[in-house]
C-alpha cells in the first residue's frame, strides 16, 4: 500500500494521473473525430468528383457537337467560295475575250460584225458578269473583290470610249488601231491581277500554297 502511495506521489499524485488519462482520452477522441471527418470528406470528394466528371463529359459532348456544326458550316462556306471562285474565273475569261473581240483590230482580215454589234455583245457579257459577281461576292475576300471591281470598271470605261467613237463620224477602225495598244496595256494588267487573286484564294482553300511551303 505504501508502495502505491509512494508511486502516486512520484507521478504527481492522483490529480496528475487523472489529468493524464483525460488528456489521453481527449487525444483518442480527437483522432476518432478526425477519422470520421476524413471519411465524410472522402465520400463528399468522391461525390463531387463524380459530379464534375459528368459535367466534363457533358461539356465534351456539347463541344464536340458545336465543333461538328462549325465544321459543317465551314465546309459549306468553303464549297460556296470554291463555286464562286470557279464562276468568277470563267466569267473573267469571258469578259476579257468579249472585250478583246470588241476592241481588237483583226490583223488577218477576218470578217467581224460592225462596231456597235461587237460593243453590245461585250456590254451584255460585262452586265452578266457584274450581276453574278454582286450576288456572290460575299464568298470572295476583299483583295479578290477589289481586283475584279477594278477590272470591270476599266472595261466599262474602255467600252464607253469605244461607243463614243463608234457613234462619231470618225473612221472607227483607224481610231481603234491607234487606241488599242493603250487599252490593252490598261486592261490586261488588271485582268491578270484579278485572275491572280482568284487563283491565290482558290489555292489557299485547297491548301496548295501551304503544302508547297
Amino acid at each position: 500500500m505504501q508502495y502505491i502511495i509512494d508511486m502516486l506521489e512520484t507521478l504527481g499524485g492522483p490529480a496528475a494521473i487523472i489529468g493524464a488519462i483525460i488528456s489521453w482520452l481527449g487525444v483518442i477522441s480527437s483522432k476518432r473525430i478526425l477519422q470520421k471527418e476524413k471519411v465524410k470528406l472522402d465520400k463528399d470528394l468522391e461525390k463531387h468528383k463524380g459530379t464534375i466528371q459528368q459535367e466534363i463529359e457533358h461539356s465534351k459532348i456539347s463541344l464536340a457537337s458545336q465543333a461538328k456544326l462549325l465544321e459543317e458550316r465551314f465546309n459549306a462556306i468553303n464549297q460556296e467560295t470554291m463555286r464562286a471562285l470557279i464562276e468568277n474565273y470563267e466569267m473573267l475569261a469571258d469578259a476579257w475575250l468579249a472585250c478583246r473581240w470588241a476592241i481588237q483590230p483583226d490583223e488577218i482580215g477576218r470578217d467581224k460584225p460592225d462596231a456597235k454589234t461587237r460593243l453590245q455583245h461585250a456590254a451584255n457579257v460585262i452586265d452578266e458578269y457584274f450581276k453574278n459577281f454582286e450576288k456572290r461576292r460575299i464568298f470572295l475576300n476583299k483583295n479578290t473583290q477589289d481586283a475584279i471591281y477594278s477590272f470591270i470598271n476599266s472595261i466599262w470605261l474602255s467600252l464607253r470610249e469605244l461607243r463614243i467613237f463608234a457613234d462619231s463620224n470618225e473612221h472607227y477602225d483607224e481610231k481603234l488601231q491607234k487606241l488599242y495598244e493603250n487599252w490593252i496595256h490598261d486592261l490586261k494588267p488588271k485582268m491578270d491581277k484579278a485572275r491572280e487573286c482568284i487563283e491565290r484564294e482558290y489555292k489557299d482553300i485547297i491548301g496548295l500554297e501551304l503544302h508547297n511551303k
